[in-house]
């Protein structure tokens, strides 16, 4: 049985270009939510949503499908991200000389989303990684695997160990009992 990626990707191997429209439109909102943990700001996130769409559609002569095209989106916006929290970011001027103020109308996360971040910040890089993959994104363990290069033993330890020191964290925070 054929799923849907995979018949669109049989199309587009055969010249339908709206196949692939349909890939980036299936993907797009989920990429794009990744990328927002990733940046500073909306605008960032849009940019690094298209750019990874970009570079996905340049390689896609080398993407050899067998089913992980959403793993290979992943592995490609993690590297974009990582781009471009490396770019300097200018800090915007204001004309009095205060600190800037940020704003985003329609952006301010939710309650559970700020609560969500509270418990990563005590993380180490590559477990916060790891459960935004798995559990903000919905990935599998052999996504998340591919994604991050590791094997799915390694995941799933390392996957563990950062749940047990959310807990752990949280308790001494005393965030939940």
């Amino acid at each position: 049985m054929l799923t849907r990626e995979n018949r669109l990707f049989r199309k587009f191997r055969q010249g339908d270009l709206s196949a692939m429209d349909e890939l980036v439109r299936m993907y797009y909102p989920e990429i794009q939510k990744y990328c927002v943990w990733h940046t500073q700001s909306k605008e960032q996130a849009e940019d690094a949503t298209q750019e990874t769409f970009l570079k996905a559609l340049r390689f896609m002569d080398a993407y050899q499908h067998n089913g992980t095209f959403r793993a290979f989106l992943y592995k490609i916006a993690l590297n974009t991200c990582i781009d471009f929290s490396r770019k300097k970011r200018e800090i915007p001027q204001v004309e009095d000389g205060s600190e800037p103020i940020y704003e985003e109308k329609g952006f301010l996360h939710v309650e559970a989303e700020i609560d969500f971040q509270r418990q990563l910040e005590f993380l180490t890089d590559k477990q916060r990684e790891l459960i935004l993959l798995r559990y903000a994104q919905n990935l599998t363990l052999r996504e998340v695997a591919e994604v991050t290069g590791s094997n799915l033993r390694t995941v799933q330890s390392n996957l563990r160990r950062a749940l047990k020191q959310i807990k752990q964290t949280g308790k001494e925070k005393g965030w939940y009992e």
